[in-house]
């Protein structure tokens, strides 16, 4: 392979995915790589249709858009080629072009999530402004920003429904417990999944949370309110951000949530460039489309109900018309983040 093909993968593959489940391979043929999703890799509640993966994928390939010209290559991107394989999510032709450097590229390896409580100050105009043009170069998407005290109270309460409902609802709560490493040596040894130290949890509450891995204790601390401490501890975190955005797509085909990662993306580098620190809420606006599609067999009626009250306030807040949110995100300042996911050696992800 050629190295500069390596090292554009291995760009690529920082990209950030649901609960880090990692979920592409690659197949490389001279100057053509193909992206292939891997539906097995996230089969939580959330990848309704995959369509958490093919966030990830739209970010995995904003990667490459943007690294490519450092590396003196001008890529061409097809998505889904082949109507035959709907896992076969991009073929990207590299041509050779003018080398130089996207300003996003110096920041996509320290790029992560940080789940710390924020500062709170507010944002300059000259951020706000960067975050919201960050996808100016993507079609039929549109991040919005809210920073008003008040507007940002009512998203925390909302966004907060989702913390609760990992803590109500076994098949989330098992697929979150399930990819949690729990030692240096798991991260090491997977290479995927959340190290507890990227929860960002304090001391005794990190003792504590090794108990809620088994779903029969948290279904009997439920009925002394777990899940709505839970909530609120998300609320306070969620509070403490100088914003929380919105992504919005226009339509809900596969293609348009590919988009939406690429979006996702710039937006989230963009963040890294200023200083400030970025953690995604995409959970509840995957569970919005489950519900809205009817795909509720996994989730019990008022959990529905409270779904469905979710979409309802955020579409009244930000006035959304014939849109699709593809995340929500919270940003502002919170220090550096006391660890970072891993990523799988990219020679065990190329097919044979």
């Amino acid at each position: 392979m050629d190295e500069r093909i390596e090292k554009l993968l291995q760009f690529a593959v920082t990209a950030p995915s649901g609960d880090n489940c990692q979920p592409w391979k690659f197949a490389v043929n001279d100057r053509q790589i193909k992206v292939f999703n891997v539906p097995g890799k996230d089969t939580s509640l959330y990848n309704f249709q995959q369509m958490a993966s093919l966030v990830a994928h739209g970010a995995l390939l904003e990667n490459i858009l943007i690294a490519a010209p450092s590396l003196g290559f001008m890529p061409k991107i097809e998505y889904f080629p082949d109507s035959g394989n709907p896992d076969l999510v991009a073929t990207v032709e590299l041509g050779e072009g003018e080398r130089f450097e996207d300003p996003l590229l110096p920041w996509m390896l320290k790029r992560c999530t940080n789940r710390k409580k924020y500062d709170g100050i507010p944002l300059t105009e000259e951020q706000e402004n960067a975050l919201v043009h960050a996808p100016y170069e993507v079609p039929k998407a549109k991040v919005r920003l809210e920073t008003d005290p008040a507007k940002v109270k009512s998203l925390a309460a909302i966004l907060a429904n989702n913390d609760r409902l990992v803590f109500e609802n076994s098949y989330l709560h098992n697929f979150l417990f399930e990819h949690i490493r729990w030692t240096d040596e798991e991260a090491r040894q997977t290479s995927d999944g959340l190290d507890i130290k990227t929860l960002e949890l304090k001391t005794p509450d990190s003792l504590v949370f090794k108990f809620f891995k088994y779903w029969p204790v948290v279904e009997k601390l439920n009925r002394v309110g777990l899940s709505k401490m839970v909530a609120k501890q998300a609320e306070k975190l969620c509070l403490s951000a100088s914003g929380v955005g919105i992504i919005t797509v226009q339509g809900n085909s596969d293609e348009d949530f590919l988009l939406g990662g690429r979006v996702m993306q710039r937006v989230w580098l963009e963040a890294t460039r200023l200083g400030l620190s970025f953690q995604p809420l995409a959970g509840i606006a995957f569970l919005m489309q489950r519900v809205s599609a009817g795909a509720t067999g996994e989730l019990a009626p008022q959990q529905v109900k409270l779904i469905s009250d979710v979409g309802e306030k955020v579409s009244q807040l930000f006035y959304l018309d014939q849109e699709e949110v593809v995340m929500f995100f919270r940003v502002g300042r919170g220090g550096p983040p006391s660890a970072r996911s891993l990523r799988k050696p990219l020679d065990g992800l190329i097919k044979s």
